[in-house]
C-alpha cells in the first residue's frame, strides 16, 4: 500500500492521522491486509447472510 492509497482510505473513512504517523500506519495496515490479499477467494465457499428480514406486512400490533 502506498501513502497515497492510505490517504485515500483515510479520506473515505473520514479518519485523521498525524502526518508523522502515516508511514507507521501504512506498514501496519499493509501487514494486516497481506493474508487477505494473498487469499484466493475462489477456493472458499460463499456464506449466506446471517440476518434476513421480511419486508411484508408487520405482524401483531407493532407498527400500527
Amino acid at each position: 500500500m502506498t501513502l497515497e492509497e492510505l490517504r485515500d482510505r483515510m479520506k473515505a473513512a473520514r479518519v485523521e492521522i498525524a502526518e508523522n504517523r502515516l508511514e507507521l500506519v501504512r506498514r501496519l495496515l499493509t501487514d494486516a491486509l497481506r493474508p487477505i490479499h494473498a487469499m484466493d477467494s475462489r477456493k472458499h465457499r460463499t456464506l449466506e447472510p446471517a440476518v434476513t428480514f421480511d419486508a411484508g406486512r408487520p405482524r401483531g400490533d407493532h407498527g400500527q
